[in-house]
């Protein structure tokens, strides 16, 4: 079973990472889509995160999985939308 503290844990690193791909998704949409490495680094973070919230899902109770869920559903909003400007730049 996750423990409470690693669900806080992981809820408090998706907060950090989903504002720096924000961040990153505001910057290349001012700049034309310019994609530099911070960006690249935002959607690896984005990635390895998503990961881990899977792995965490095993052992996670009902309410526990419903609120990774809601979280995952971020990151992979996040994920596609950097995706889709990516690829609309080399488009």
């Amino acid at each position: 079973m996750a423990t409470r503290q690693s669900i806080e844990n992981i809820i408090e690193k998706a907060e950090n990472v989903l504002s720096e791909a924000k961040d990153q998704l505001n910057v290349a949409n001012r700049n034309g889509y310019e994609i530099n490495e911070s960006y690249d680094r935002a959607q690896r973070h984005l990635s390895n995160l998503d990961a881990e919230i899977n792995k965490l899902m095993d052992s996670a109770n009902h309410q526990q999985r419903e609120q990774l869920h809601r979280l995952h559903l971020q990151v992979s909003a996040y994920l596609n939308d950097m995706i889709l400007d990516q690829t609309q730049l080399f488009d």
